[in-house]
């Protein structure tokens, strides 16, 4: 079915959705339409990342693996990379609104935070944070499940999708080590007779190689600048 890029994109829908608490973005101050809508594009990042978080997880969780799928694996993962490497980014344009002209408008937020950031919560947990290492949100420990409740206490959208993911095992973490576990090295595999010391060998050739590719490079630098590859080492 033919279509257009307004249409395709639903650009018309995104435009509509900047109208604040109000519902009406003409009574919105400059500032705090640019707030929303920084903030609209952090959550389609993050959604993205989700995506490609789970696409990588769901292919390593495979009880084989095949080869052609680590690549794309690694493009996702070097796709979220860049995607956060962006994010982080659009803080210069929060940056330009004025702390006065943000306190004009941050009584409306009162009590929210980005901390509230449902989408963040599940990136955490798809790459698998322990929960011990979770940096708690006051005294109780469970508090950033509390945060991520509605205005009124109740258990809204966000703290449904966060506890779904809790639920949606195995992590990227825990999927990516059990599949390094059982992955062969030099045909032998977790359990097999003389397994360690083959790893160990594996390992110390790894070094070798790695040392020698080093080396290399060096001394490619060194002729190149016209520096000793000596003096480069000594730095």
């Amino acid at each position: 079915m033919a279509t257009n890029y307004w249409d395709y994109i639903r650009v018309g829908d995104l435009l509509r959705l900047q109208e604040g608490i109000e519902g009406d973005e003409a009574r919105l101050a400059d500032d705090e339409v640019v707030f929303i809508v920084v903030h609209q594009v952090y959550e389609l990042w993050f959604k993205l990342v989700l995506r490609q978080l789970g696409s990588a997880r769901d292919a390593l969780a495979q009880d084989v693996v095949p080869e052609e799928s680590i690549a794309t694996v690694c493009s996702g993962l070097d796709r979220c990379v860049r995607i956060l490497r962006v994010a982080v980014q659009h803080f210069e344009v929060v940056e330009s609104i004025q702390t006065r002209d943000y306190l004009a408008f941050r009584d409306k937020l009162f009590p929210a935070s980005g901390f509230q950031s449902a989408q963040l919560r599940e990136i955490e947990i798809l790459l698998g944070l322990p929960a011990d290492e979770r940096i708690p949100f006051g005294s109780d420990r469970d508090a950033w499940l509390d945060a991520l409740k509605d205005h009124h206490g109740q258990r809204g959208e966000g703290w449904e999708r966060v506890q779904a993911r809790l639920a949606d095992r195995p992590s990227l973490r825990e999927a990516l080590e059990a599949w390094l576990a059982r992955t062969p090295i030099r045909g032998s595999s977790p359990g097999d007779a003389g397994d360690d010391e083959v790893v160990a060998g594996f390992l110390a050739d790894y070094r070798a190689a790695h040392e020698v590719a080093v080396r290399r490079l060096v001394a490619s630098i060194g002729e190149t600048a016209g520096v000793p590859p000596a003096a480069l080492e000594a730095r």
